[in-house]
């Protein structure tokens, strides 16, 4: 069901996981391949005035999200993600809010499902009256709603699905959060196959999209860079099958010398500790970024983990001599006190942030044809917590394109996901103009990115 969540008073509860995975400036080192299959936005939809101003009022602006808040993905993705969102919009309120208006967040229960998300979406659209949606989280979830979101002209803010449906073709009213599943897959692939030439490769798979346009990257990387790797096998697992045992079981018996994985953090965990502690098996696994986070490590088992690989488009929360992620803490154990410090919430915190800019950009006098223009034309912007710049453009709207390498190492409280190499930068937008700050903008609450 949908729950309003007053952002002063969100309760505060302990959290886990989400792999950052960041915008790029760096060194492209030769892999700025060009996602396949990108097209051009369509014509731009105009909307009726009445709705121009949904979720506004001279004090407020009313922003929904679709989490899972009341299953077992709520532990590991829901609670984080409110988390880290509500802890940052306090903030800005505190701060006066945006030209005069707080920012409240209205949380609609998707529990991971498509069908829930359907009904709790338009609850929000409909009674909640929200002015746009921001972080929604999965790709079920999201396929269930992004169609009636699109036609009811509700902006559909910074998807946490790297699914590429959902960004190509381009609509006017929804922009993707999370590296494409694909390009992703391509960067890992490309790594495995320069790492593990003449070796075989396995692949363990959620049987979703998300799962299978992952699979499908990995073997385009492989593809990429020649070395006569062979792709073995592919398993797939069940999105709510939770024991993988007898996957990992195939692949061994396959002699497969590296595991790719695609899917959740509880599966990815427990394809390494079956690996390593049932089927005494050492093989080397890369994985999604989705999986880059804390929680990953201490139900693999850190002994279990370390050397796994896998990437990042931004800073790890316990990275506190990066300011960003100091700051962070520092909101988190102030507006959310008790929850811990972790990659999810971190992830979500900076989302929250990149929204906030678009808001600045976007002027006093908010509507959402004015707020989708402010986010089809950021240029240059660099959220507090993340590796490089992000620009967008009416027919680039993917948030986070480039990634930098990570690698698991570490026990208990010093457990991290190590940095290493150099940014892959896939930007798609690579020449912009700054827009000129509307009047007032430089009084309003600092982003960390400007």
């Amino acid at each position: 069901m949908s729950r309003r969540w007053p952002l002063i008073s969100l309760v505060a509860l302990s959290a886990l996981t989400l792999g950052l995975v960041a915008c790029g400036g760096g060194n492209d080192n030769g892999n700025n391949t060009p996602a396949a299959g990108k097209t051009a936005a369509p014509a731009r939809p105009t909307l009726p005035p009445d709705q121009e101003k949904t979720g506004v009022t001279d004090t407020e602006i009313k922003i929904g999200t679709l989490l899972p808040m009341s299953n077992t993905v709520a532990t590991a993705w829901g609670i984080p993600v409110s988390n880290g969102m509500k802890a940052y919009f306090d903030y800005i309120n505190d701060q006066g809010g945006i030209y005069g208006r707080k920012l409240t967040l209205d949380i609609g229960d998707s529990q991971y499902s498509g069908p829930v998300a359907s009904e709790a979406g338009r609850r929000l659209v409909e009674q909640d009256k929200v002015f746009a949606l921001i972080g929604g989280l999965g790709t079920d979830a999201e396929g269930a709603v992004y169609q009636y979101l699109q036609e009811r002209g509700v902006p559909d803010m910074l998807l946490q699905t790297g699914e590429t449906e959902f960004t190509d073709p381009v609509a006017r009213t929804r922009f993707g959060w999370l590296v494409d599943y694909m390009d992703e897959g391509r960067i890992l692939g490309q790594y495995i196959g320069k790492t593990y030439a003449g070796k075989k490769l396995g692949i363990l798979a959620q049987n979703d999209d998300f799962g299978k346009q992952g699979e499908e990257g990995l073997k385009l990387g492989v593809q990429d860079v020649g070395g006569n790797m062979e792709v073995a096998s592919t398993e797939y697992y069940d999105p709510t099958q939770t024991d993988v045992t007898a996957q990992m079981q195939r692949l061994k018996a396959d002699n497969v010398d590296v595991v790719g994985f695609y899917g959740m953090p509880a599966q990815a965990a427990g394809g390494i500790k079956t690996a390593r502690t049932t089927l005494s098996w050492d093989v080397p696994f890369v994985i999604t970024g989705v999986d880059a986070a804390q929680i990953v490590g201490a139900l693999a088992g850190y002994d279990n983990i370390e050397g796994t690989v896998t990437v990042s488009f931004g800073y790890q929360s316990d990275e506190t001599d990066i300011p960003g992620v100091a700051k962070y803490q520092e909101i988190l154990s102030k507006y959310v006190p008790g929850a811990k410090p972790e990659s999810i919430s971190l992830s979500a915190y900076t989302l929250a942030e990149a929204l906030v800019h678009i808001l600045i950009q976007a002027g006093p006098d908010l509507t959402r044809s004015g707020f989708l223009d402010a986010a089809e034309s950021v240029c240059k912007f660099k959220g507090s917590t993340v590796f490089a710049e992000v620009s967008t453009s009416p027919t680039d709207h993917r948030w986070n394109e480039s990634e930098m390498f990570v690698k698991a190492t570490g026990t208990g409280d010093s457990f991290r996901w190590a940095p290493f190499g150099d940014l892959v930068v896939r930007d798609s937008t690579k020449d912009c103009t700054p827009p000129t700050p509307p009047p007032d903008a430089t009084k309003q609450p600092h982003t960390g990115g400007e």
